[in-house]
């Protein structure tokens, strides 16, 4: 399957959340339905991506396939959400997309890279260590990705094991 990537807009936000809430029925086959139930990435989050941090769409067929959003946070890119549609995974757009996230990194200046995501589910901690990523202890010099970790908390993420996690970025 070929795809491309580019810098999303505005305008994508809609069929991106469209993309996320497809791509989060996968968690229902480890049980986990809650994370298919929640709620999808809103305009705003969206928006910050394209405003103050980086948002990178797949396309696959003429159509968008995949996406990752990254913010600022406490100094680090943050790979806030990446989502590939369930017809389109498994055909390294994901990993492409991760990818393309940490270049923006690098030329963006971040010397590292950090994430939350669930420690038992095979596609979250499982693979991103795979990829060079390292579980993650934020000190308290890092209000931010606190933050981030309380509002996932609200939406009920904490109800299975949760990890931060960092990549160091060479240059």
């Amino acid at each position: 399957m070929t795809f491309s990537i580019r810098t999303g807009v505005k305008e994508d936000i809609p069929a991106l959340c469209e993309i996320e809430h497809d791509a989060a029925q996968a968690y229902r086959a480890v049980g986990y339905d809650f994370c298919a139930d929640g709620a999808v990435r809103d305009e705003e989050e969206h928006l910050r991506g394209i405003n103050e941090g980086a948002l990178f769409v797949s396309e696959s067929e003429g159509e968008p396939s995949g996406f990752i959003l990254l913010w600022p946070v406490d100094g680090h890119a943050h790979i806030t959400e990446i989502s590939v549609a369930t017809r389109f995974q498994q055909h390294g757009i994901g990993r492409a997309l991760i990818d393309k996230g940490e270049e923006w990194a690098r030329n963006a200046g971040y010397s590292a890279i950090t994430l939350t995501t669930f420690t038992e589910v095979p596609w979250n901690a499982p693979f991103y260590r795979s990829i060079g990523y390292s579980d993650y202890t934020p000190g308290a010099d890092e209000p931010e990705l606190a933050s981030v970790q309380s509002t996932e908390a609200e939406y009920g993420f904490h109800a299975k094991p949760r990890i931060a996690m960092v990549k160091r970025l060479k240059s």
